[in-house]
């Protein structure tokens, strides 16, 4: 029946993109493609374009996808944080570590020139974009400005460009670790990766956590 098709059509869908998950692990960005798409998932090569028009739309969603989780675990943290501004900067630090853990696909196609190109060259992504459940970056930014008024980041420095440069570190931290640098480099030296992750949120806690700037 009706019920019965719709259901069979999200759940192929759904694991078109999870399978896309993980081919774009073994093949990256470049070396995907739709037909090695159906190959995987055992449906005709026809199938993937009964639900994405082509590769773009299908990276475009996952993107879109992964902004949305994103978006949803750093709102989280700062909810989850009744001090004070520059606590809750720190927890949306470690919850963009943990996204990075749980979503590596995601994140590496997020924050790609080609996963980006893919979104805004759809009109879906662009009026997609413009929801708040998919602004992964407001809640940082929204987070610096607190700071700012509290007076553990500078005020005078722009907000945009300070968020961006936190971001920035974190995002690095994150690349970092996913590939087992943190972790190898760590050994080397005789220490453990989480000592290594709190030492470095030490850093950054006195970095930006700092009163009466």
């Amino acid at each position: 029946d009706r019920n019965m098709k719709a259901y069979h059509h999200l759940d192929l869908k759904r694991e078109l993109l999870d399978t896309a998950l993980v081919l774009l692990r073994e093949k990256g960005i470049k070396g995907f493609s739709l037909r090695e798409l159906a190959s995987r998932a055992g449906v005709s090569h026809a199938a993937p374009y009964r639900h994405f028009a082509g590769k773009d739309a299908l990276i475009s969603d996952l993107m879109l996808e992964g902004h949305r989780r994103l978006a949803s675990a750093l709102n989280a943290a700062r909810q989850g944080v009744a001090g004070s501004a520059a606590e809750r900067l720190l927890a949306l630090g470690r919850a963009y570590l943990g996204f990075a853990r749980e979503y590596p696909e995601h994140l590496s196609i997020m924050f790609s020139a080609l996963g980006m190109n893919a979104a805004f060259a759809l009109e879906k992504a662009h009026s997609a974009a413009g929801s708040s459940a998919y602004d992964s970056f407001s809640p940082l930014e929204a987070t610096v400005r607190e700071c700012q008024a509290e007076g553990s980041l500078d005020p005078k420095a722009g907000a945009e460009a300070l968020a961006m440069a936190i971001w920035s570190q974190v995002h690095g931290l994150s690349l970092l670790r996913n590939e087992g640098i943190i972790e190898a480099m760590s050994r080397m030296r005789g220490g453990d990766e989480g000592l290594t992750i709190e030492a470095i949120f030490g850093i950054l806690a006195a970095q930006y956590g700092k009163p009466g700037r």
